[in-house]
């Protein structure tokens, strides 16, 4: 049977689980060929352990793969 809930669009965020003061999240975002790593309120840095280092570089190749789809369809306009 095929899903009748789909995916439309590509990804364009992915929020990841993070260690700073507190428990929380960053968030990684692709917008006209750029990434964007955007970290938890009021922090410089985050702590990331195994895990959520796999899970960050995971989203950070999916995140380049989607910004150069961008690039190269703005190359052929």
């Amino acid at each position: 049977m095929e899903p009748m809930i789909k995916v439309q669009v590509p990804k364009r965020e992915w929020l990841l689980r993070c260690y700073s003061d507190r428990e929380d999240v960053l968030s990684v975002e692709v917008h006209d060929g750029a990434i964007e790593v955007f970290l938890p309120t009021g922090n410089d840095s985050v702590r990331l352990e195994r895990g959520q280092i796999a899970a960050f570089r995971e989203a950070l190749d999916e995140a380049v793969a989607r910004a150069e789809d961008d690039l190269r369809a703005e190359a052929r306009t």
